[in-house]
């Protein structure tokens, strides 16, 4: 009975994850264009594959793209941040 609890426990959060992540992911949609966004990502990969790996990269970048798009609603403004500033919020994204 622990082991089915656990298992219930593990499968809800790793659902909560999913859905949440997916959900995040329109946050960046709301103040910016999809070419802006994919731009961004794109440019976050380039610039942070070399510190966290290309495919960590990718991931973390997908994520820090809505992040960085609440606090900078405008695109011209997030495009001004330093590596350090976005590895800032790839952190966040851990």
């Amino acid at each position: 009975m622990k082991t089915s609890s656990t298992l219930l426990v593990a499968v809800c959060t790793v659902l909560i994850v999913a859905f949440s992540c997916k959900a995040a992911g329109r946050i960046a949609a709301r103040y910016w264009l999809n070419r802006e966004i994919r731009e961004f990502v794109s440019n976050c990969e380039d610039r942070t594959s070399g510190i966290i790996g290309s495919e960590n990269a990718h991931k973390y970048c997908d994520c820090a793209v809505d992040l960085v798009a609440e606090k900078y609603q405008n695109y011209q403004d997030a495009k001004k941040l330093s590596v350090m500033d976005i590895i800032n919020f790839v952190n966040k994204c851990k």
